[in-house]
């Protein structure tokens, strides 16, 4: 059986966050799927960035000083035009959480600026085409304050996939149910992906009023392989996040799931090959 290896905002354990560095070295390493996340400007443009503001974590402002966590939230992208987020850098302070992730000056891109420098690599490097797993950060209670609604969210999303004619090779992932309805309902030619944190399996699919192609819960989910079986046997692959110990990714494997999201590809990777 195949197994996708996802890397997780790029490689987030080698390079800042979806950041176009990031994506880059887990194509090199050889993923089959790039993972990121991706929120809306004041300016309505898809920005790629894991929350819709700039993380005390990981950011800082133009002028090099840091965000503290009390004031991150009054950087709201929603309500900063494109031009003023290009400025705020992503990977000169480094992320605690990732001690070797390297220390470079970065930037959260345009999901248009990653598809073009992506497709163009692939195409340079004459390496085979990956696929997009873009995750909609989206929840009710952020609704037009942090984002817009999930009507206009997935239009702008998928309008800048279908412009770029990458639809065939994109799975659109969400917590949110109702930015997956959304997209069920409108744009059916996307492959779906229902993330979920919490609760079993038999609680979750029934929030949603369709079967998703991908169930992809937090991985700690899954403690039995015939979990993943009675999933499997509903024609629904199931996808694991974010897998990053090698002990894990290889309980993942022996339980045959479909791919592994992970912040470390390296690691997957090899995994992957010895299991075999």
């Amino acid at each position: 059986m195949n197994v996708e290896i996802q890397g997780h905002r790029g490689d987030r354990g080698n390079f800042p966050e979806n950041t176009i560095p990031a994506f880059l070295s887990a194509i090199k390493k050889g993923v089959d799927v790039i993972e990121m996340d991706v929120v809306i400007s004041k300016d309505h443009q898809v920005v790629v960035s894991h929350e819709p503001f700039m993380s005390s974590l990981y950011m800082l402002q133009p002028n090099g000083e840091p965000i503290s966590k009390e004031n991150e939230k009054d950087f709201n992208l929603f309500q900063m035009n494109y031009d003023s987020i290009k400025q705020f850098d992503s990977g000169s302070k480094g992320n605690k959480k990732f001690l070797q992730q390297k220390n470079m000056k970065a930037y959260k891109p345009l999901l248009t600026e990653v598809i073009d420098t992506v497709e163009a690599f692939i195409k340079k490097e004459k390496i085979p085409a990956v696929k997009y797993n873009i995750e909609i950060k989206s929840e009710a209670k952020e609704y037009g304050k942090s984002q817009p609604s999930p009507k206009e969210f997935v239009a702008l999303v998928t309008e800048v996939l279908k412009n770029k004619h990458v639809q065939h090779r994109v799975i659109l992932q969400s917590f949110d149910v109702n930015i997956l309805e959304e997209i069920h309902l409108h744009f059916s030619d996307f492959k779906l992906a229902y993330l979920v944190e919490t609760g079993n399996y038999e609680q979750n699919k029934n929030l949603l009023s369709f079967q998703p192609d991908i169930y992809s819960p937090f991985y700690p989910l899954l403690s039995h392989k015939s979990m993943v079986e009675e999933i499997q046997q509903e024609n629904i692959a199931v996808i694991p996040w974010t897998v990053n110990k090698k002990q894990a990714i290889l309980k993942m494997l022996d339980f045959k799931v479909n791919g592994i999201i992970t912040d470390y590809p390296e690691r997957a990777i090899t995994s992957l090959k010895s299991h075999k």
